[in-house]
């Protein structure tokens, strides 16, 4: 499939120069040309030539002498249109950025205002005008070859100037300021920058690239015209824009990922129960799009570091620039997290002695927490404080010594910051990350919102419950629904008086029951007047297996959707503890997509 090259090239200049008779004047040249191709290139264009001050009075003196027939001293449209047909036809030939011109505006027939228009300052104009004279022709053009020599400062002399001259006998000479840019769409690119005086800059794209040129001097040196080329090739492993660009593209990806990468480790080396906690550190993401830039702008601006547009940064140099700047990515990222990581408080374990678990023989003990019997086969924990003895698991359950308040389990008790009075406090280690409270001021660290729902995902439900208690020890009212009997619910989570449970039973003997099989009526008609009429409450639903067993999944869901809607209306929070072996996967993806936070604590 044959590439296509598009090429816009805008030659300006605007400077004094010397005529042929000595006198002073400007020319200025612009040039616009589109091509395309691979071996065989055309294309098409157009240009501008503008003579001012006395260079514009020599090019009227040297037409009105050659075109004027009829010896008035002014130019009528139909002799201008003799100068634009001969000038045509000296023009074509002529190269036009490395391209001959084969075929140019025809002119014969051409109306008053089409002459006008291609020849400005000279129609009824008189000779010593200070108008300028301006000259515009469209052309077409082709040329061959993989690679071409373009002279960027020969042509508009070569070109234009000398056919100009042929015309009318008028050869501008002197200085001249030439502003070029061009435009490449395509595979082919331009390399080996050979300059004088002149400069050259680029933006390279994906697409092709955007070239500026600029020269200010003589148009001749001993005799010759100056020389500043610019090599062009079709294709070049050396400076190929394209390749160049997927290896900037691969590069910024692996430099912007490194430092999220490295804070995955860094999270992995805090305690699990703090790892949401932990943030990425920012210096590190800034110094990445800063690198990923940089690497960016080399290939965009290849004579970024050109003071003489001479060196050119060839896309080839990217292949080591880029890799280099990955791994100092790597090795910073690591450097600095490696550092965070050194001063992440740990799990400070308690130093105090450890309380000796033995087998006593005695007749007959009782545990001082719960006051029954321990047996003589029973292992006792003795308080290594004060000596009180208890059963072990009464101990597991106080963590601290009723009498004397040691901590009897010091390789589960843990030192953290508090988010709120940020003074450290100690806990078990052991409690869901909802149910930790501050022990200076009361504080929870993490925080049951109002108006958002929660999925607990578990095969016991103590951690939905435990969000309930931090509630209930918050002073929000909540009101549970569950499959299992209420006094087990609340002597095995120790629910407080301000947290009310219903029984999802379809006997009628007892106010706390509710029917499950009327799900639409009784069960549906507590939960909204509680969420309705309590403000900031919270509501627990266990047993979403029983609803869907006595009723319908899909009266079930209904429900649930029903109380969300309900919470975010009244700002109170819902809370389900889901076992997951309860419910189908598809069941499970409807159910979850109805709740805001999903907490997984299988």
């Amino acid at each position: 499939m044959a590439a296509l090259l598009i090429t816009v090239f805008l030659i300006s200049s605007v400077a004094p120069a010397i005529g042929q008779d000595g006198e002073h004047g400007d020319m200025r040249v612009d040039v616009e040309m589109v091509s395309s191709g691979v071996n065989s290139v055309d294309g098409s264009g157009s240009f501008r030539l503008m003579y001012s001050g006395d260079a514009a009075i020599s090019l009227r003196e040297h037409v009105l002498a050659a075109f004027n027939t009829n010896d008035d001293d002014l130019l009528d449209p139909g002799e201008a249109d003799g100068f634009l047909l001969a000038l045509s036809d000296v023009l074509m030939g002529k190269l036009v950025w490395g391209l001959a011109i084969d075929g140019i505006t025809d002119f014969d027939n051409a109306s008053d205002n089409m002459v006008r228009d291609h020849l400005i300052g000279v129609v009824y104009t008189d000779v010593n005008s200070t108008s300028d004279v301006v000259i515009s022709m469209d052309f077409d053009a082709s040329g061959g070859g993989s690679s071409k020599l373009m002279q960027l400062s020969r042509f508009p002399v070569d070109t234009f100037s000398e056919s100009v001259g042929s015309v009318t006998g008028y050869f501008h000479e002197g200085t001249m300021t030439v502003k070029g840019r061009l435009v490449m769409v395509g595979i082919g690119s331009f390399t080996n920058p050979d300059l004088v005086s002149g400069k050259v800059s680029e933006l390279r794209t994906p697409l092709g690239t955007v070239v500026w040129y600029s020269y200010h001097g003589d148009m001749l040196v001993d005799g010759e015209p100056v020389d500043e080329t610019l090599t062009y090739e079709r294709f070049s492993i050396l400076e190929n824009q394209q390749i160049g660009f997927v290896v900037v593209l691969i590069g910024m990806v692996l430099i912007i990922r490194q430092p999220m990468k490295r804070f995955q480790k860094y999270k992995l080396l805090h305690p699990r129960r703090f790892r949401k906690y932990a943030k990425p550190l920012p210096a590190t993401t800034y110094v990445s799009y800063a690198l990923a830039a940089v690497v960016l702008l080399l290939y965009l601006v290849p004579y970024l570091f050109s003071g003489g547009s001479e060196f050119l940064l060839y896309s080839s140099y990217l292949y080591f620039i880029v890799p280099a700047a990955v791994f100092a990515q790597y090795f910073l990222s690591k450097a600095v997290y490696d550092r965070a990581a050194a001063e992440i408080p740990e799990d400070t374990v308690i130093e105090v002695k450890q309380a000796l678990i033995e087998t006593v023989n005695v007749d007959e003990l009782l545990c001082q927490v719960c006051f029954s019997k321990i047996d003589l086969a029973t292992d006792l924990f003795r308080c290594p404080g004060c000596g009180l003895e208890m059963h072990g698991t009464c101990a597991e359950k106080s963590q601290g010594c009723p009498s004397c308040g040691a901590v009897l389990f010091p390789e589960r008790t843990r030192s953290i910051q508090c988010k709120s009075c940020r003074e450290p406090f100690l806990y078990s280690g052991m409690e869901d990350e909802y149910s930790i409270q501050c022990t200076r001021c009361g504080a929870f660290q993490e925080e049951v919102k109002s108006g958002r729902n929660y999925m607990v995902i578990d095969h016991d439900p103590g951690s939905a419950y435990s969000m309930a208690r931090a509630m209930g020890l918050s002073d929000r009212p909540v009101l549970v629904l569950t499959s299992n009997f209420p006094g087990k619910i609340r002597g095995e989570y120790d629910l407080g008086d301000n947290i009310e449970v219903k029984w999802f039973s379809d006997s009628t003997t007892d106010i706390d029951n509710v029917n499950p099989r009327d799900i639409e009526g009784d069960v549906m008609e507590i939960s909204s007047t509680f969420l309705m009429t309590t403000k900031r409450s919270g509501l627990v639903v266990d047993g979403l297996d029983m609803l869907i067993r006595e009723n319908d999944f899909e009266t079930a869901l209904a429900f649930l959707k029903r109380l969300n809607d309900l919470a975010a209306i009244h700002g109170a929070t819902i809370i389900l503890a889901l076992d997951m072996s309860s419910v189908t996967a598809d069941q499970f993806k409807a159910v979850s997509d109805e709740f805001d936070e999903i907490h997984d604590y299988r």
